[in-house]
């Protein structure tokens, strides 16, 4: 447990800047807390997974059959109603406001179904055409990623940029740890990954032992970078 709190420590503290967020997963619901806290403390924030169909969408592009939360609402945990489309273009501007770079994916890899298959279509641009859903970011997003990382000396990530489970869209996730790997042991990032996905996928390609801190907290690792006082953590402190 010490040192799961001195690596979040370290970026929730005085992290070295600039600091970049890599986000991914399939809900904005379940991330908007994680990304409203964090834009105060990072320099760039990088969006993959379903979330990433949600935020395209409402800025006006064809997702098609992508998976993604436009057009719906959630109970937020004040018992409120949340319009998700509001939402997103609230936080986008949020953003731009505290002056933090929101990158979107500008190319997918996609398949007719949430299935592998040895010939992906992989798009021109941001959009995604009629018939098909987007399951990984695709090579130009990629890069445009790996240097944001590279421009970067912190680094955290919680949320797969792709159905990484399946071999066909695991490249996106992969490409994220190796850049996060390779950082840290070239040139010294501070480099966290939160638990759950995040984790597995390091694990899967190798990167989790070449990165400064891999979470083994799951969904506590997201409480942290929340700002939320963790019961375990906050009993310890009243025994000090």
């Amino acid at each position: 447990m010490k040192r799961e709190i001195e690596a979040f420590a370290d970026v929730l503290g005085d992290p070295p800047r600039p600091m970049v967020a890599i986000v991914g997963g399939a809900k904005v619901s379940d991330k908007i807390l994680l990304l409203e806290h964090i834009l105060q403390q990072i320099d760039s924030l990088l969006i993959g997974g379903a979330m990433a169909y949600t935020f395209l969408k409402a800025q006006g592009y064809q997702i098609a059959n992508s998976f993604h939360e436009y057009g719906q609402s959630f109970l937020d945990k004040y018992g409120e109603l949340k319009d998700i489309d509001e939402m997103a273009q609230n936080f986008l501007a949020k953003a731009q406001a505290c002056n933090v770079q929101v990158l979107l994916p500008i190319d997918h890899i996609c398949h007719t179904s949430c299935d592998g298959t040895d010939s992906p279509f992989i798009t021109e641009n941001a959009s995604v055409p009629d018939g098909y859903m987007a399951l990984d970011i695709g090579p130009r997003t990629i890069e445009l990623y790996k240097n944001t990382i590279d421009e970067s000396r912190t680094a955290v990530w919680n949320g797969p940029m792709g159905v990484f489970e399946i071999p066909t869209y695991a490249t996106g996730s992969f490409s994220i740890a190796k850049a996060m790997g390779d950082g840290t042991q070239e040139r010294g990032l501070l480099s966290i990954i939160g638990g759950g996905a995040s984790a597995t996928a390091a694990e899967r390609c190798g990167q989790s032992s070449r990165v400064s801190h891999v979470s083994g907290g799951g969904g506590a690792s997201l409480d942290l970078l929340e700002g939320k006082v963790l019961p375990g953590i906050n009993a310890l402190d009243d025994l000090e």
